[in-house]
């Protein structure tokens, strides 16, 4: 029986623990450690904020499609098919 594969964690996942890690050396060793927080910390954020963005726009698209109407998008309208190439634009 195969053993089960453990799903790798998120880029953010493991930024947030390196941050924990370098929190300790930084009070074990001082100072020296903390350029590599800083640099670690920023690079946290600005990841959250990427998937803030994308959560937006995802909420904003459903939101469209579920109104209907003027405002529905159809699905064949964001439809790619690597058989056919990409579908016409047919307006919102």
């Amino acid at each position: 029986m195969p053993i089960p594969q453990r799903e790798q964690p998120s880029l953010i996942e493991r930024i947030e623990r390196a941050l924990v890690l370098l929190a300790y050396f930084i009070e074990l060793d001082g100072d020296v450690h903390v350029p590599m927080f800083e640099k670690f910390e920023a690079e946290l954020e600005e990841l959250k904020k990427k998937e803030d963005t994308k959560d937006r726009a995802r909420r904003l698209l459903l939101a469209y499609s579920r109104f209907g109407g003027r405002k529905a998008i159809a699905s064949r309208n964001l439809s790619l098919s690597s058989s056919d190439g990409p579908l016409p634009y047919l307006g919102l």
